[in-house]
């Protein structure tokens, strides 16, 4: 099923960037302005440049921000500060990191993987993506022509035979070695050994691939995709065009950490909006109960209210309100509505979920906002971090918010399977893949060959 391919990975070259902390960022969609401007002032060869270069006035069809980059990224590659490896490879990939003051060690491994619809259950999604984001990150390609930032996706694997079969091959000096930004502590290991490379692309052929962070990045590159095979319809299936960057790790790994995307609504249309009707709107779905405010709970806020949160018993939806004016309620979904309303209107395993009580009963029969609505990123803004939603909140740049429980792997492993797709942000795979460590350079010349 999912085709996986060992690739010729562009990186930096250490000995022109000695520090990658200094140039490896998050990816593009959880850098904010004001952190952009920080990663930009950081190093000139910060991968900030490449993936999210900024409009300048006169900007027009020919030469824009997309051009830019593009320009830069050909720049660095004939400077040598990112340099091509001379032979195919499996990138592993160990990333540590702390969670509620217990220590973990994520591992995967970076590949090529074969585009494939998104109907055919080879490459599953589990959420809805932004019209706007898409055609943003489309541009950046076309120009660049180059996969900038890996795709995150889950397969299954038990005896978690793939990477057992990689960990033993790897160099035991690490290509990269180094802590990011965000704390966390990165090793990259290429791996070149034939038997290896065989080994883990024939596990891998009958297996789907569940994707876990990424779904414009795929999107994108289906799109990217169409274009290439318009402007070169004889190209060989192996064109490099037909293939996409990923980051994949195995689903069962005890170390897959889901932290939950939270809520903000802001705009005109909440500034109106009454506290005591929309409190009695909940209440035909929901048990509500008020919380104390900020102000008078001793200790930290977020934590008081996610300690709320994990009272809940597994088959519960239950979830924090705030807004009016620094109040907070919890909320829980009443016994019987999930079976008498939501049921009747999906599949059992979209009911299930905590975002689609949330999106249904709320933001469409409650709040009446419809996917247009939904889709602009300005109405509704998302974050993993109770503190920013709370400080969105006391600064005004939201009127409403809502923190969730984490989904469950089991739930996206349900949802993925069965074909149907969960809303925006319904997961928060933690901590993101960064962007920078192994690019993927895209040549309609080039093709992906597999040792046989």
């Amino acid at each position: 099923m999912a085709y996986v391919a060992p690739f010729r990975g562009l990186h930096y070259d250490p000995h022109k960037v000695a520090h990658p902390e200094e140039v490896i960022t998050p990816p593009y969609d959880v850098i904010k302005p004001r952190e952009r401007e920080a990663f930009a002032a950081r190093h000139p060869y910060n991968m900030v440049h490449l993936i999210l270069p900024q409009p300048l006035p006169g900007d027009d069809r020919f030469h824009n921000r997309y051009t830019r980059a593009a320009a830069l990224y050909r720049q660095w590659v004939r400077d040598g500060i990112l340099v091509r490896d001379p032979e195919p490879a499996f990138y592993y990939w160990e990333t540590e990191f702390e969670v509620e003051g217990r220590t973990h060690n994520r591992s995967g491994f970076v590949a090529l993987v074969r585009l494939e619809s998104l109907t055919g259950g080879v490459i599953r999604p589990h959420e809805q993506t932004f019209s706007d984001a898409k055609a943003d990150r489309l541009e950046l390609v076309r120009h660049a022509q180059a996969n900038f930032s890996p795709i995150f996706s889950l397969y299954s694997d038990p005896e978690d035979r793939v990477l057992e079969t990689l960990r033993p091959a790897r160099p035991p000096e690490p290509l990269l070695a180094f802590t990011d930004v965000g704390g966390y502590r990165n090793r990259l290991h290429r791996v070149t050994r034939t038997a290896a490379l065989k080994e883990v692309h024939q596990a891998l052929l009958d297996k789907p691939l569940f994707i876990a962070d990424g779904h414009h990045r795929y999107e994108t590159s289906l799109n990217y995709q169409k274009l290439m095979r318009q402007r070169y319809p004889h190209a060989s299936p192996r064109a490099s065009f037909n293939f996409t960057l990923m980051y994949l790790s195995n689903i069962f790994d005890p170390h897959l950490v889901i932290l939950m995307a939270h809520r903000m609504l802001g705009g005109p249309r909440f500034k109106t909006l009454e506290e005591d009707l929309f409190l009695k709107r909940m209440a035909e779905y929901f048990e509500v109960a008020p919380l104390p405010p900020q102000g008078q709970v001793s200790g930290p806020y977020e934590e008081f209210l996610q300690q709320k949160l994990k009272e809940a018993q597994p088959q519960d939806t239950v979830f924090i309100v705030l807004g009016f004016g620094g109040k907070a309620w919890r909320v829980r979904l009443k016994s019987g509505i999930r079976e008498k309303v939501l049921e009747r209107q999906m599949h059992r395993s979209l009911a299930q979920l905590d975002v689609t009580v949330l999106n249904f009963l709320i933001f469409e029969k409650i709040l009446a906002l419809d996917a247009k609505v939904q889709d602009d990123q300005e109405t509704c803004k998302y974050s993993s971090k109770i503190p920013d939603v709370l400080a969105a909140l006391t600064a005004r740049e939201a009127s409403l918010a809502f923190i969730l429980n984490p989904t469950r792997i089991g739930q996206v492993q349900e949802v993925a399977s069965t074909g149907f797709i969960m809303p925006r942000k319904s997961t928060y795979f933690y901590p993101k893949v960064m962007t920078g460590l192994v690019l993927n350079p895209l040549s309609p010349e080039e093709e992906i060959v597999v040792p046989e």
